[in-house]
């Protein structure tokens, strides 16, 4: 089966990526897997020493909050589980844009199937469906604990939730699993920018200021992956009709959109610039959109 899929948008924007595969997922899950256990201790640690500290202090209103948290453990328990273990990946795919500290670290995204960023609903919808296609690692410890202590049950429970997920992951055709199915969404390997050349930055001739070159590479790259379709297809346009212009009314009309744009994207020059070339930066944007995006 390709690793390779094309995506093409709404607006014909032919947009190449490749998925993430089997093995990166599972590493990537591994990573997040580890910060949620070593999270779930630390509330515990927590939660202990709070009782043992009630515990020790002897007025009637800390033995009533003792009594209270005592009698509410199993929910409190329940709550914190569930939003370590779910809530876990919904805060982090929203905030980070599809992605998780383990997908991060492994260079992978959560993308929708048109190539679009995930959105609240299909983060929520993915995550939630954990319940029935298994998190790796703890079906995986499952399935050995069961084999390990010779029970056929708790072997097939581990078991069940693993090859639902193997058989989707095979059998789509984007490597999705159910969550990912029903949700619409896909694992993609997220590339890095790669460094312009004056034959990809050609014709007409563009010629990127030198002092941005570095910084583009370091950090504007990473941002342009947050710049949408509609706004890549604007600085395009700008770009193309960039040089039927005097050079003066070329800053003045690219300064108009590059600087709403650096707000949008948190670009900010890197220290000691004091003067930015609004119409080279979007001339780098657009040809690190396309590098990066894997646009045609």
């Amino acid at each position: 089966m390709s690793r390779e899929i094309l995506v093409v948008t709404p607006e014909n924007i032919e947009i190449e990526y490749e998925l993430g595969g089997i093995g990166t997922r599972f590493l990537a899950n591994l990573i997040d897997t580890a910060i949620q256990s070593i999270t779930l201790i630390a509330v515990i640690i927590i939660f202990n020493i709070l009782l043992g500290i009630l515990g020790i202090i002897t007025t009637p209103a800390a033995k009533a909050v003792l009594d209270f948290l005592q009698g509410i453990t199993s929910g409190l328990a329940a709550i914190a589980v569930f939003l370590i273990m779910w809530g876990y990946y919904i805060y982090f795919e929203i905030a980070w844009n599809g992605q998780t500290p383990g997908k991060r670290q492994m260079g992978l995204r959560v993308l929708r199937d048109g190539g679009y960023p995930i959105g609240a609903y299909s983060a929520i919808t993915r995550n939630l469906l954990r319940l029935l296609d298994g998190i790796p690692a703890v079906v995986l410890g499952t399935l050995i604990y069961g084999i390990v202590r010779d029970s056929p049950q708790i072997a097939a429970l581990g078991a069940a939730p693993m090859v639902l997920t193997l058989c989707f992951l095979l059998f789509t055709g984007k490597y999705q699993r159910l969550g990912d199915f029903v949700a619409g969404t896909m694992v993609v390997k997220q590339r890095a920018p790669r460094v312009p050349t004056l034959e990809a930055l050609a014709p007409p001739p563009r010629v990127l200021p030198e002092h941005l070159a570095a910084y583009a590479l370091a950090d504007i790259g990473k941002r342009v992956y947050d710049m949408t379709v509609p706004e890549y297809r604007a600085v395009r346009h700008a770009n193309d009709r960039r040089w039927q212009l005097p050079i003066a009314m070329q800053q003045f009309a690219a300064m108009r959109l590059a600087v709403p744009l650096m707000k949008r994207l948190d670009i900010k020059p890197p220290p000691g610039v004091q003067r930015i070339n609004y119409a080279d930066l979007l001339e780098y944007l657009a040809v690190a959109f396309e590098q990066y995006r894997g646009v045609k």
